[in-house]
């Protein structure tokens, strides 16, 4: 899906002489748009339900009962070791597939930051874990392109 599109852009920037900054360029203005189409939909469940599984142990963990808002469980009060980690971190909340698990009742600018990874997670699948885990060690968390487009996104978009 979407993953071919990323690195056929990859393949087009290192074509042009352009290296590894390009594609981070290009990444930190990615906003993937919410999938329409029922087998669309369907597919990136199934392609990103390893990571939301992932996301389902994390919430099971938080000890909260989860809400479901538009396809996305979320987990709202997070306890426990989720709570402890996002805590850890200095982090709100954080979206692993199409699970939000969060400290408190998050905030629309904050979810609609979360919705970000959640489209990115639909799209990168499988991949999404490496793929996000290589950008950190490469550029840390606050020039991380794909939280450099999820803050891009959550400050201009309108309210939900």
């Amino acid at each position: 899906m979407v993953a071919a599109g990323l690195l056929a852009a990859r393949r087009r920037a290192v074509r042009a002489g352009a290296g590894p900054g390009a594609v981070a360029r290009h990444l930190n203005n990615w906003e993937p748009e919410v999938l329409v189409g029922r087998s669309v939909q369907a597919a990136s469940y199934v392609w990103a339900a390893p990571v939301s599984l992932a996301g389902l142990l994390a919430g099971a963990a938080a000890g909260v009962r989860p809400q479901r808002r538009g396809g996305v469980l979320i987990f709202a009060g997070a306890r426990g070791l989720t709570g402890w980690v996002l805590r850890s971190r200095g982090f709100s909340a954080g979206a692993l597939g199409h699970v939000v698990v969060a400290l408190d009742e998050p905030s629309e600018r904050l979810l609609r930051h979360e919705l970000v990874h959640v489209r990115q997670a639909e799209r990168l699948g499988v991949l999404m874990a490496p793929v996000y885990l290589g950008l950190l060690a490469v550029y840390g968390y606050r020039a991380h392109p794909l939280e450099v487009a999820a803050y891009r996104v959550a400050a201009r978009s309108p309210a939900l």
